[in-house]
């Protein structure tokens, strides 16, 4: 029996320092069918050149050059272009292991998940001697390659609570159908947030490994460090808030979990919101908020530790608080 086709797709812009690697890394996976969909998002170094110059060298890469619209457009582009019964993400400065896509598709298959979804690991260029993902990989014991089936309840609280599953649509494998009616929202950022719930819920089962398949580089100029606060950074709590309207309509039990997500996002824009009279009614209604749910948050003995002790802190002193959320931010990993 023939193996189903799966579409990688790769959003690129201004990534000429890695993006050989990242398709490189492609490129070697083991999985046999495999199209490549190399989406230029405007981009104004060589990028585009590399894209092109890869496709005449392998014909299961496909290069579509586009106007810069954005991410969460770029994405959606790419759902509507693929033509593989499953869909993958990769960012086009990352690196994956060469079984990363053969893992995905065999949890997907031998559990009937409509996602599956693998362990992930941070690297920046220090760490890496050669542009190889297997020069990142570490030894791993025989219980990190175990699958676990989530429920669709049990993948969303661990989406709220950020433990093994996060919001971005990286280190995943969808069967198509997730995708019917779901698309990225344009023109906000933080997109991943407000459409990784849906399509867990569109998955209805989800095959987890804590297997590192996937390697995302940490790095400055990234659409998510280091950029200047503007009123874009509030798509975050715009995007936390429909999760706790979601939750409160249509899964009651996940409402501490929800919570738990609205007070990070408000805690993390906090920390990013820049001193000064123009940032007053932001960091009033974001005290209001830290205030409103840092008690429920701080008891709620399913929450992970670390934001238990973030919520209880903003409940002594929200000063204290900005100034604590800023570690909190570094070591927040992946949205």
């Amino acid at each position: 029996m023939e193996q189903p086709l799966i579409s990688v797709i790769v959003p690129v812009y201004n990534v000429e320092r890695y993006l050989g690697s990242c398709i490189d890394s492609i490129l070697a996976q083991r999985y046999g069918r495999l199209e490549i969909l190399l989406i230029d998002d405007g981009s104004t170094d060589s990028s585009g050149a590399i894209c092109d110059a890869y496709m005449e060298k392998d014909k299961r890469i496909r290069v579509i050059h586009k106007d810069n619209t954005g991410q969460a457009d770029t994405r959606n582009l790419g759902i509507e272009l693929a033509a593989g019964e499953y869909l993958a993400y990769v960012d086009s400065d990352d690196l994956v292991a060469e079984d990363y896509i053969e893992r995905l598709y065999q949890m997907a298959v031998s559990t009937g998940a409509g996602m599956s979804v693998c362990g992930f690991r941070p690297f920046d260029d220090a760490r890496l001697s050669a542009a190889h993902p297997e020069d990142l990989r570490k030894k791993e014991d025989s219980r990190q390659k175990a699958v676990r089936v989530m429920t669709v309840c049990e993948a969303l609280e661990s989406l709220f609570y950020k433990k093994e599953i996060t919001a971005s649509p990286c280190y995943r494998l969808f069967h198509r159908d997730v995708f019917t009616g779901l698309r990225f929202e344009k023109g906000r950022i933080f997109e991943d947030i407000g459409l990784m719930y849906l399509a867990v819920e569109a998955a209805g089962k989800i095959a987890y490994t804590a297997q590192v398949l996937y390697y995302y580089r940490q790095r400055t100029g990234s659409t998510m460090h280091h950029v200047r606060f503007t009123g874009k950074r509030m798509d975050r709590i715009w995007f936390s808030e429909k999760i706790l309207e979601f939750a409160e309509k249509k899964y009651p039990r996940l409402l501490p979990a929800a919570r738990a997500r609205f007070f990070v996002s408000c805690y993390l824009v906090l920390a990013e919101l820049p001193h000064g009279r123009g940032y007053r009614d932001i960091y009033r209604m974001l005290r209001t908020n830290l205030k409103k749910y840092g008690r429920l948050v701080a008891s709620d003995p399913k929450a992970p530790v670390k934001i238990r002790l973030t919520a209880f802190l903003a409940c002594c002193s929200v000063p204290a608080a900005r100034a604590a959320g800023v570690i909190l931010r570094r070591t927040t990993s992946m949205s």
